[in-house]
């Protein structure tokens, strides 16, 4: 009975359309400087308030950067697009790291058995001189968890799909705190170890061509990593508890 009725756009919107559909075109390339407003609001036909309305709404959207004093440049398109909103969520705690755990085991599960189809050469000596470095030993956390998270990357490159290789650098990338605190909890040594036989058995399977084990060997190592948000979040609780105690000693011998 009744149907919807079609709003027109806005000339914010119609303009942002315009400058969305050049970017996306590649007629505006990453790294070009948009003309001052007052001239795209000429060439446009539109109010400077309407083009400095759609610029902002680009420029959220991750299409488009601010630099001061220099100007609004056409933004590269990359998995950063993807990651700052996830690490927002995780901020704001709309999603907890588990949930992320949860998305990687039916991500990069996926991704292994394409890496065990796909991978050229160069993909497999990429992926072993990340194991190879943290085998030396000599890393910092950070830069353990950075070649971590360099692993991952590189198996999504060598499943060969750009979506894969875009969702699962920004769900690594928001993860490397996990990584941080691992090495935190257990040590760099015991961390180091789990993670060079993970990613070898990984990779094995990935060099054998063999689609299932290559799948079944990621599933093992994402069951370790949920292990160690398991045993992190014992550790908070605990140390949560012991603080509420000592809290409550003071308060009554102060009292």
């Amino acid at each position: 009975m009744f149907t919807t009725i079609v709003r027109d756009p806005t000339l914010t919107e119609r303009t942002q359309q315009q400058l969305e559909r050049l970017i996306v075109d590649r007629r505006l390339e990453p790294g070009d400087r948009l003309p001052p407003q007052e001239e795209l609001s000429e060439l446009l036909g539109v109010s400077r308030t309407v083009v400095r309305e759609a610029v902002r709404h680009l420029t959220a959207k991750g299409l488009l950067e601010g630099r001061r004093g220099s100007g609004v440049y056409v933004k590269a398109m990359n998995a950063d697009a993807i990651r700052e909103p996830i690490e927002l969520l995780l901020r704001a705690q709309v999603i907890t790291r588990s949930q992320i755990i949860e998305a990687r085991e039916l991500l990069e599960v996926k991704i292994s058995g394409l890496a065990a189809q796909r991978a050229t050469p160069q993909d497999i000596e990429a992926m072993q001189a990340t194991i190879e470095k943290m085998a030396a030993g000599n890393l910092t956390p950070s830069e353990f968890a950075a070649t971590d998270v360099a692993f991952h990357n590189l198996l999504a490159r060598a499943a060969g799909n750009p979506l894969f290789l875009a969702m699962a650098n920004s769900i690594n990338d928001v993860m490397i705190n996990l990584r941080l605190s691992y090495t935190n909890l257990y040590g760099m040594a015991q961390a180091v170890e789990l993670a060079v036989q993970d990613h070898s058995r990984i990779l094995d399977q990935v060099k054998a061509r063999d689609v299932e084990s290559a799948r079944r060997a990621m599933e093992k190592h994402l069951a370790h990593t949920r292990k160690v948000l398991e045993d992190l979040e014992a550790s908070v609780a605990d140390e949560n508890r012991v603080a509420a105690v000592s809290d409550s000693v003071a308060t009554r011998f102060s009292s």
